[in-house]
């Protein structure tokens, strides 16, 4: 046989098939190198002032690059697919919260949830006007002069029930001591007021001994009494339960009325060394307020210059009655007066 016969054929259709098979590969594997994710920004904030089961917090994504998100909170709430989502945990306790992106890189963060926080606001606190001391025996009477106030709730200290349920209440004590006054309003017990009342005990009066037999001579009654030896009397003791006299100049109550402006002091250390809880303010024009009204004004101003304050006291106690302030206070861009 002639080798020389023998010829070799090229198909034409196998070549261009080939080829292009090549190509696509070609082109999957350089689509597949140029959609890799770059997981190294891949990240999210968590955003929320506290971290409690009552709080709304929000997730949201830093990374721009992402089309597709998966948020796992850690509990069992279902997943959420956006970019920023917000979330409120159910439970106290520590929850791993993770973030998957693109479906490959992911994120996580480690958050503590705390129980359910307690917010008392100042301005939700009842005040209470009372006396600073009374005795067993007088009626001693309670009074709320707060504008929001439309339930109450008063103890008086001496029982364990309620002793009263209007704005204002009248009680006698029975027992001497330091009685724990506290009213609720609204039934709202986060903003619970308490207030220390002093029952000093009954004054002692003298007795007074009556003649039966009013028809009886004067001079048949008398009868001549020896005096007793003085070294034989008994010692005396003589007990003053009176109140303490209080001490405080108009420079003291001066600087306690800058610090409760900016808030550095509550009117409850102030009140103490009042009369009566409310006691009466007069500006320099005479005008007459309650100091209730007068704490308003002074109470988180800008600036507060005080020129002059009298007071009125009471002789026994040294408790301020009454007092005349001059001042001006500054909110914005002017001064007013008192």
């Amino acid at each position: 046989m002639n080798n020389k016969s023998i010829k070799t054929h090229f198909d034409l259709n196998v070549f261009i098939t080939f080829l292009v098979l090549l190509l696509c590969g070609l082109a999957l594997f350089s689509f597949r190198l140029n959609s890799e994710v770059d997981c190294s920004n891949v990240d999210f904030d968590v955003i929320s002032n506290s971290y409690t089961v009552e709080d709304l917090i929000e997730f949201k994504s830093t990374d721009t690059s992402g089309v597709e998100w998966t948020w796992d909170f850690g509990d069992e709430a279902p997943e959420a697919y956006r970019s920023n989502v917000v979330h409120q945990f159910k439970k106290p306790g520590t929850y791993t919260v993770a973030l998957q992106m693109n479906g490959e890189c992911i994120a996580t963060r480690e958050l503590v949830i705390s129980k359910t926080k307690i917010i008392r606001s100042p301005e939700l606190i009842p005040n209470i006007i009372l006396p600073k001391y009374i005795r067993v025996g007088e009626p001693v009477e309670f009074f709320n002069d707060s504008k929001f106030a439309t339930s109450w709730q008063w103890s008086f200290g001496e029982t364990t029930t309620v002793d009263g349920n209007d704005r204002k209440e009248t009680y006698t004590y029975k027992t001497p001591g330091k009685k724990t006054i506290l009213l609720v309003v609204n039934e709202d017990r986060r903003h619970e007021a308490k207030r220390i009342l002093t029952v000093l005990p009954a004054e002692r009066r003298a007795r007074r001994t009556r003649n039966r037999d009013i028809t009886t001579p004067i001079a048949d009654v008398l009868v001549e009494i020896p005096d007793a030896p003085v070294e034989d009397a008994p010692p005396v003791t003589v007990v003053d339960d009176s109140p303490p006299y209080v001490e405080i100049s108009s420079d003291q109550i001066q600087d306690m009325l800058m610090k409760y402006s900016s808030r550095n002091l509550d009117d409850v250390a102030i009140r103490k060394y009042f009369a009566v809880s409310n006691i009466p303010v007069f500006n320099s024009k005479g005008d007459r307020f309650t100091v209730s009204e007068f704490f308003k004004t002074i109470r988180d101003v800008n600036r507060l210059e005080i020129k002059s304050i009298k007071l009125y006291r009471s002789k026994e106690t040294g408790l301020i009655k009454s007092m005349t302030v001059d001042l001006r206070y500054k909110n914005g861009l002017f001064w007013k007066s008192f």
